[in-house]
């Protein structure tokens, strides 16, 4: 497949004969989701074993879940938006066609 680019996956095309969505894809996915739970959950327990707290393991399960669905969006879903013409330029193939022809 292409190279990754820097803004995620959305752009690439998928290989001839290959499906949309590959199962390691789906378990690439599945791991992100884990991790992020996993990696700030943990770091909410250690906040609350050294404070004595009990919210901090919550507030991190949370923001775990929210990191892993905002980087799966970015890695797998965002498309991003086409860039503005700058002014004087043509703004699309129509009005190219009407400049030269």
């Amino acid at each position: 497949m292409a190279q990754d680019s820097l803004r995620g996956d959305a752009g690439r095309t998928p290989q001839k004969g290959s499906a949309d969505q590959s199962p390691s894809e789906a378990w690439t996915v599945l791991s992100h989701l884990i991790t992020g739970i996993l990696v700030f959950g943990l770091a909410g327990w250690g906040i609350d074993t050294l404070l004595s707290t009990r919210w901090f393991l919550l507030v991190g399960l949370l923001l775990g879940g929210a990191a892993s669905f905002s980087l799966i969006y970015i890695r797998y879903l965002y498309i991003p938006p086409e860039p503005l013409p700058r002014p004087g330029e043509p703004a699309g193939p129509e009005d190219r066609k009407e400049q030269h022809g």
